[in-house]
Parts: structure tokens; sequence; C-alpha cells
């Protein structure tokens, strides 16, 4: 019998209630209402929802208040830009891109490493132009190029750091580049990054440190290990080894070769190399995994954890899809603490509630949606999809389930191969005070004996997550990148793999390094053959255009046309 609407809102409430209110922002986002029409029909729907509130009605009336709330969020976020905003003097060409202009402001990060210099994030304050004096705000991202180690050197005697208030005599642009048909345009990119403008300086001469402002960094010493680790890996390592274990262990991709970055990219693996919710997920869970040998107590358990990976998520420049992830594990782990084991959905639903009051304007970007229609798929239909599967193949007489699942003989033998435990149900039955025979799948004796469940349970169940993520972000992987990726279940589990191997090698070699070369040097080659095993399955797939398929840009009402590409058995695929 299927649930009531009211008995599903009580299930899931943070689920629904952030769809509600992500269907606010998406309703302002087409409608031109002004933000005091959305807090009006809020206030009233709240009004008859406390009214109504001891009957099944009062749901739809704090249903529709909440969509109404998120229009309003969405409303009062995207007010009319100040006049002095950096983007806005640029978009309306008071300021031409690529004019000369002194700049003035306070360093917000710690100096980014790249290759030939460093990035820096600036929040502006004042500017020069064209002899007039400007007060101006919003945030603007340099890169100081240093060719060479004497420029390098008078760039550390300027000693930039987070807090650095400077002067700087750039050519800021904000024009868009000529980019393939159906990406991002660069002002867009900017924007979801929420940088105005961009600017290479060319020489330290251009730069001025005028002080330090009273802002320290509560991490400065995370930040300096950080850095170590850079270049640590790139004195240790080749270009390409170096590379991956910066971009996937510091969340500096700067330092990427074009090649290999291209094999990713094409190979539909690039995520694994960007810090996202896939390491954070993993890096917490190993911190869990560790603190546990320590400690019995869930407290103390969620404050190391939760300490650790949000200092190591601020140490890799907190970009958003890391701190989406953060506040996922932080709210699920936080669930476990206090004793409320929920739904995976709620937390889904509680974390999306959290990301979408901080930024609203995120649900439009692909991140956003890929981060939660993957992490939907897993929590909605791979994970029920598992249990469905290990309840068919652990299935034993009881008085809640007391006749076998009715499903087809092959699916019941193949759930019976990886999860039945004959071992489990001979202790059951020596409890009892009758004895029964269940016929399982023939193969189990075998695999027990060869001690092969366990792993075949963890390829087989690594695989259906994997497919089931995939086939769910296909669509957008389709409209945002116009790839079909063939083998992306495939390749994304040898990369998950070796990428995980090469980083636990790396990190040793690195340690040893520091005590004895000579020592590290074995660890430093394993390293360097993992990176090579990484990198030259995907490469031999893309280079044979095996990996993926390219797809035709369409763009408005045409885009329907992909759902008849997916569908289609015969279609040309040339661009």
């Amino acid at each position: 019998m299927p649930r009531s609407p009211s008995a599903n809102f009580t299930l899931y409430p943070l689920l629904w209630l952030s769809v509600c209110f992500a269907s606010g922002i998406l309703s302002a986002n087409f409608l031109a209402f002004d933000w005091k029409i959305y807090l009006i029909i809020c206030l009233a729907f709240a009004v008859v929802a406390a009214f109504l509130i001891k009957q099944n009605r009062a749901l739809l009336f704090i249903s529709a208040a909440f969509v109404a709330v998120g229009g309003l969020h969405f409303q009062i976020e995207n007010q009319p830009l100040a006049e002095n905003r950096v983007k806005k003097l640029y978009d309306e060409n008071r300021i031409e891109s690529g004019d000369p202009i002194e700049i003035e402001g306070v360093v917000q990060s710690e100096p980014e490493l790249a290759v030939g210099g460093f990035f820096l994030v600036l929040k502006t304050e004042r500017a020069i132009y064209k002899e007039s004096h400007l007060e101006i705000s919003g945030s603007v991202r340099l890169f100081a190029a240093a060719p060479n180690e004497q420029i390098a050197d008078e760039y550390k005697q300027l000693d930039l750091s987070y807090g650095s208030r400077i002067r700087v005599a750039c050519r800021l642009r904000r024009a868009d580049d000529y980019l393939n048909e159906g990406v991002l345009t660069r002002t867009e990119l900017l924007d979801q990054k929420q940088i105005d403008a961009t600017a290479i300086i060319k020489s330290s001469l251009l730069v001025e440190k005028i002080g330090d402002t009273k802002t320290s960094s509560p991490l400065g010493w995370i930040y300096e290990r950080r850095q170590n680790l850079i270049v640590d890996f790139r004195d240790n390592f080749n270009v390409s080894t170096a590379g991956v274990l910066i971009a996937s262990l510091l969340g500096n991709s700067h330092f990427l070769d074009k090649q290999t970055a291209e094999v990713f990219r094409a190979g539909g693996t690039f995520h694994v190399l960007v810090i996202s919710g896939l390491h954070i997920t993993f890096i917490g869970g190993l911190t869990l995994f560790l603190i546990r040998f320590f400690t019995n107590q869930r407290f103390w358990q969620f404050v190391i954890a939760v300490a650790f990976l949000w200092a190591y998520a601020l140490a890799v420049g907190a970009d958003v899809p890391v701190v989406r992830a953060a506040i996922m594990f932080t709210i699920l782990l936080f669930s476990q603490v206090i004793y409320r084991s929920g739904t995976l959905l709620n937390s889904l639903g509680f974390s999306a509630l959290i990301l979408l009051v901080w930024r609203p304007n995120d649900i439009f970007t692909p991140s956003f949606q890929l981060t939660f229609a993957s992490l939907a798929a897993i929590v909605a239909i791979a994970f029920p999809l598992v249990e469905k599967l290990r309840a068919i193949g652990s299935w034993s007489p009881t008085a809640e389930t007391p006749f076998p699942p009715r499903v087809s003989i092959w699916l019941k033998r193949f759930c019976e191969t990886l999860y039945w435990r004959e071992a489990v149900w001979e202790r059951e039955v020596s409890r009892q005070l009758w004895t029964a025979n269940l016929f399982k799948a023939p193969h189990l004796k075998w695999l027990e004996a060869k001690n092969l469940q366990t792993m075949a349970q963890y390829i087989f169940e690594v695989l259906l997550v994997s497919a089931i993520m995939q086939i769910c972000l296909l669509p957008l992987m389709v409209v945002y990148f116009h790839r079909f990726p063939v083998l992306s279940v495939f390749l994304n589990l040898w990369v998950g793999i070796f990428i995980a191997c090469e980083s636990f090698a790396a990190v040793a070699a690195v340690f040893l390094a520091n005590i004895n070369e000579t020592i590290a040097l074995p660890i430093i080659k394993l390293t360097e053959i993992l990176n090579w095993l990484l990198v030259s399955v995907p490469n031999f797939f893309t280079e044979n255009s095996w990996a993926n398929l390219r797809l035709p840009t369409y763009s408005g009402a045409m885009r329907m046309i992909y759902i008849w590409v997916m569908t289609s058995r015969k279609v040309n695929y040339n661009t």
C-alpha cells in the first residue's frame, strides 16, 4: 500500500523542504517578482500553516512557504551590484578590459604555486585609472610570473601572504575569449568562482607591499606544510607524477601537464584529479577509521575527524565542491554521534538546504548539479538496491519473512553466491530446537574455501554503484560536456584504485626522502610505476577514441534532441 503524502513528508522532511526551497530559487530565476512579493507570500502561507498545524493540509502550506522562502532568498542574494564593483565597471565599459590600471587591496589567500609563478586573490579597495582615483570593490585573481630564480627571489623578498596589503600595476581583463560552442564563457566561469577579473603581473617591480593587516590565518602552519609538500613532490617525482599528486592530494591543478590532463578529461575521470566529494569522503572515512583504534567514544571520533577534515578542506582552498562534501560528511557523522539514525535522504536534503542558503546561485552550476545528482543516485538508487540484493542472498526463514523472495532463480543464485553465509546459518540453527536444510547456490563452498566471497562482494558493489552513478550523470555529461562516456565505469574504477595506491606510496616516499634519499628511492620508483599504470590505460583508450563519443552541441529547445541521441541506435557522432 503506497504511503500518503503526509507520511512521505514525515519520513523525509528535510528532503522535501530542500526540494521546495530549490523550487523557489528556480521560480525566482524565471519570474521577475520583487522580493517583497515573495516575503508577503511566505508570511501568508506560514500563518495559514500555523492555524492548520494539526491537520494534514498544513504540510501543503508549509511546503508553499518554503518555496516562497527560496524565492525570497534568491532575490535578496541577487540584488543589483554596487556601482563600484569591479565586474560592473568592466561590464558597463566604464573601464576597458585590458587597459592599464593600478589597484590596491588585501591578499585573501596564501600564494598558490604554479608553473612559472604563483596566483594571488586580491580583495580590491582602490584604483587609479586614467589618472582618476576610484573606490572599488570585488575580488581579482593575479598571476605573478616568475620565470627564473632571480625574479622568484624578488617576490620572496616582498613576503606576500594572507592579509598583505599591496598595490599592483597591471592590465585587468574580463572580456570573453574564444571558446568552443556550448561551453561556459570566461566571464561565467569567473562569476561562478566569485572572481571579477584577472591579470598577469609581468614584473615584481609592478608590485608594492604597503603593509600587513591585522588579519591572520589560523591555518598558517597547514598552508606552509602544503606548500612544502608541493615542492617535495616536484623535487622527487617526474612532471606527470608530481602533477597528478599535487592535483589529487593538495587541490592544485596548475602543475598538471597538458597531455595528462587531456587523458583524464577525455576518459571522463578528470574529477578524480580535482579535490571534491570523492576525496573528502575518502579522507574523512580513513581518518575516522584510524581514530577508532584509539577511542570508542563517538563524540571524540566526531570532533577529531571533523576538525581534521575541515582543516584539510581549508588548506586546499575551500572550493565550493570541497565545502559541500565537508558539510555533508559532518552532517552524516553528527547524526551518528547523537544516535539518530535518520535516513541518507534526509541528510542529503539537509545538506542541500544549507548549501542553497549559503550560495543559492550554485543550483545553476554544473558542479552543484553533478554533485547532487551523483549523491542522489547513490543514496536513492544504489544503496537501496544493494540492500535488496543482500536481503535476497542472505534470506533465511524468520517470523517476518517465512518464505523465500519471489525472484527469478538466476538472480537468487547470484545473490546467494555473494551474500549467503553458511556459518551464520549453522550458528542460528544450533540455537533452535528444530533443524532444517536450505538449498543455496552450488558455488558457495568453493568461494568460501578460497576466501573470495568478500572480495567478490566488494568488486560487484563498487561496479554496481559506479554504473548507476554514471547512468544518472549521463544526461548532465551530455548537456554540459558533449561527451558520451562509454568506458567511464571501468576507467573510474581503474583510476580510483591506482590513484589511492599512488598517493599512499608518494606520502611514504616523501617522508623517507626527508630522512634519507637512498632509502626513499625504491618507494619513489614504485610511485612512478603506479602513475604510469594509472595514466597508460586511460591513455590507450583515449588515443583510439574508445573512451567516449563526442556529441554535437545544441542549445535551447534543441537540447531535446539529446534524448533522441541517447535512444537511437544509429547516430552519427561526428561534430
